[in-house]
């Protein structure tokens, strides 16, 4: 009989560090999908809060602390990432899907953190513009990825059938940065 080794996405290949900036795997015990069935938003967001003493967050944002975090992702859509949830007080109100194996959770930290993303995300995450809390759908190198600024830097989360792709892009554009400074 064959004996299954249980390995987290990026086992192997992360951590990356170039320069500045640094590259490193967040294995959350779960991500759940929860998507609130029609018209009961507000519902879940009571849920929410009695279950986890967190809110629903709004367009674009994350709510939370780092042990469990309500991520947006889209409209009706969001992420339970961190700890396990309640589903049982939470499935009143929403659907909810364990995505725990589907999805690799990278952390981009340091001081070139945003110059790094500048070069494969086609959104401003200066500081200013996308703060703390702020999170968005969108593309990473040509791949679907739910971008979050974290204090020190950004989460990125992308499928995990293109961690592989993803990784790569990121070391790219790290070693890209990194030359750059320091060349100055």
């Amino acid at each position: 009989m064959v004996d299954l080794i249980a390995k987290t996405p990026l086992a192997g290949i992360l951590p990356i560090n170039a320069g500045e900036t640094v590259l490193t795997e967040a294995s959350p015990a779960s991500i759940t999908s929860v998507m609130p069935h029609q018209g009961r938003e507000k519902a879940l967001g009571e849920a929410l809060k009695k279950a986890h003493d967190i809110g629903l967050p709004a367009v674009g944002r994350s709510s939370g602390t780092a042990a469990l975090r309500m991520i947006w992702t889209g409209r009706g859509q969001y992420m339970l990432v961190g700890n396990k949830p309640a589903a049982r007080a939470l499935a009143r109100s929403s659907t909810l899907t364990d995505q725990s194996d589907g999805w690799a959770v990278m952390q981009l930290t340091g001081d070139n953190a945003a110059q790094v993303m500048a070069r494969l995300c086609p959104l401003d995450l200066r500081a200013a513009s996308f703060k703390n809390g702020h999170t968005a759908r969108t593309e990473l190198a040509h791949i679907m990825a739910v971008v979050s600024r974290i204090p020190k830097g950004f989460e990125i989360m992308v499928m995990r059938s293109f961690a592989q792709t993803a990784v790569t892009s990121l070391q790219q554009a790290m070693d890209s940065v990194a030359a750059q400074w320091t060349r100055t």
